[in-house]
């Protein structure tokens, strides 16, 4: 009933084992393994749903609410709520909790040994360090505690945003240019948003040319083992930057 969660369960259980995964699962799978949710049914969260499919374990985000806690009582069905993911211990923890829940922990073990294995590559291969921000306009933008920061770190950048106390901040245009970012980091999410038009601003559109870089935004909003997987592309990306022009 959760979308980070069930992205988890659909990499840890066979389809015929799964009664139902949220709505919102479909664009996420589609984003990092296209066609994984196929076939199976599609939930909306609703206490009907709970009482159409009666499933043996419910997986739910950690703010559960009152209503499918007590449906799941009266169905019979433990609730399973998996946190959200700020760091990479937190992802390995959820997939742990996932995969002792559904009584896959050895499945679970192999997606921790793969993603410390990827972690532990770009630990060995520093670089120069480059100054990045996640940003999609002047909404909010990921500061220290989040997940895209460690994402940003573990590729070797630096994140701008990353000062004292924060986790999320906010840039307009002008203390964009002020900061002078050596790149644009925004996700792929296609649907048109209001705070699209400033990241296409003409004057970022001709600092930033070739020096934009997009990732899959439920890796980064979500603690998945493809969050490492973002990272690794991230550390590609950056690799593959052209040389900054001079102003």
């Amino acid at each position: 009933m959760n979308q980070c969660s069930d992205l988890l369960l659909l990499q840890l259980v066979p389809k015929n084992r799964i009664a139902a995964v949220t709505y919102l699962a479909r664009a996420g799978a589609d984003a990092i393994f296209p066609g994984a949710e196929r076939g199976i049914a599609v939930n909306y969260g609703t206490p009907e749903d709970i009482i159409r499919y009666r499933p043996d374990l419910i997986l739910a985000g950690e703010f559960s609410t009152p209503v499918t806690r007590r449906l799941a009582r009266e169905v019979g069905a433990p609730i399973v709520e998996v946190k959200g993911a700020s760091t990479f211990d937190d992802i390995r923890a959820s997939v742990r909790q996932v995969g002792a829940a559904v009584g896959a922990p050895a499945r679970a073990e192999a997606i921790v040994r793969r993603m410390d294995a990827q972690l532990a590559d770009l630990a060995a291969r520093p670089r120069k360090p480059v100054r990045v921000v996640a940003w999609d306009g002047g909404d909010s933008v990921p500061g220290r505690d989040t997940l895209p920061n460690r994402i940003i770190e573990a590729a070797g950048a630096v994140n701008i945003a990353a000062g004292p106390g924060r986790t999320y901040t906010t840039y307009d245009v002008e203390r964009l240019l002020v900061a002078a970012p050596e790149a644009l980091i925004s996700g792929g999410d296609a649907r048109p948003l209001r705070q699209q038009d400033e990241a296409r601003h003409r004057v970022l559109r001709r600092a930033y040319a070739g020096r934009r870089i997009t990732y899959a935004d439920v890796t980064w909003t979500c603690g998945l083992p493809q969050s490492v997987d973002s990272a690794v592309a991230l550390r590609r990306a950056l690799d593959a930057l052209p040389p900054r022009a001079k102003p």
